[in-house]
């Protein structure tokens, strides 16, 4: 009990290094693994599929849900833990800003985040490593309600250059409820060129929602979520045959993978959606 204690007083130490790609602290993962479980009885969480994650490296490409407040990827960072004991971690590519924070950052760090960019990732992918990464980022995060079963990945290909660098197979996530939490309104892009948070945050939403604590929130802010039932479906790995880095300087090539990858994602995301009967309740 006292050395997991002591892995805890570490995330309040000194600011820890986020281009480094070093082993999660398991000590760590055991206190928050559990904590995690009972946080996904609340939420009703369920990670569908998670057998298809093939052994050795891959990328995981994720929707991203819930603005700031996402859960999706502890649960599918929790469930995949609870299935390997730990013995293969995932690397969750951040954004700066997440892993920057005071005790956040050092946290997120220790479970297995790593600041996102493509050096990053490789260095991952050289320990033979998998990635996973939610390339559509706070533009998608931020959505409005109305599009909450719509898969967009705002057009962003760097993680298929990344898959195609490294020669590694494409994983589609989907997950939904997370953005059933809290109520987009706008996504808010053009407030966010103007207030230069696009700039300087590299957020593409200034977002207006409806959502605790704030009744009505503004910016990409970190609300309390409502209980809505999470769900997350891992789909079978895209292999990249036919594919080859040559491709990375072949405009028409890169949309057509694109394409197929949110069209798959998309699939899944419909099937989903399809489930669902009520907001929040599920």
């Amino acid at each position: 009990m006292l050395e997991r204690l002591g892995a805890l007083s570490g995330v309040f130490g000194p600011r820890m290094d986020p281009d480094t790609v070093g082993d999660p602290d398991m000590e760590l993962a055991s206190l928050a693994v559990p904590f995690i479980d009972m946080l996904g009885k609340v939420f009703r969480a369920e990670v569908r599929g998670i057998e298809r994650i093939p052994s050795g490296k891959a990328l995981l490409v994720c929707n991203h849900n819930a603005g700031i407040t996402s859960m999706d990827g502890f649960f599918l960072g929790a469930a995949w833990h609870n299935r390997t004991g730990g013995s293969d971690p995932l690397y969750f590519l951040a954004h700066d800003v997440m892993v920057s924070l005071p005790v956040v950052g050092n946290l997120l760090l220790k479970l297995g985040s790593i600041r996102a960019s493509h050096e990053t990732a490789a260095r991952a992918f050289e320990r033979n490593r998998k990635v996973v990464v939610f390339p559509g980022g706070n533009y998608e995060a931020f959505r409005p309600y109305r599009e909450r079963y719509r898969v967009d990945l705002g057009g962003k290909k760097g993680f298929l250059k990344l898959a195609l660098v490294h020669g590694v197979p494409i994983v589609p996530v989907v997950s939904v409820g997370g953005h059933e939490t809290f109520f987009v309104l706008h996504r808010g892009e053009r407030i966010a060129q103007v207030t230069g948070v696009k700039k300087y945050l590299r957020s593409e939403s200034f977002p207006i929602f409806l959502g605790l604590p704030w009744g009505i929130g503004v910016g990409p802010v970190f609300h309390l979520p409502l209980p809505a039932k999470h769900t997350t479906q891992v789909g079978e790995p895209i292999v990249l045959e036919g594919y080859s880095a040559d491709d990375i300087g072949k405009p028409e090539r890169l949309q057509e993978l694109y394409d197929l990858v949110q069209g798959r994602m998309q699939e899944l995301m419909d099937r989903l959606a399809g489930e669902r009967r009520f907001p929040v309740l599920g």
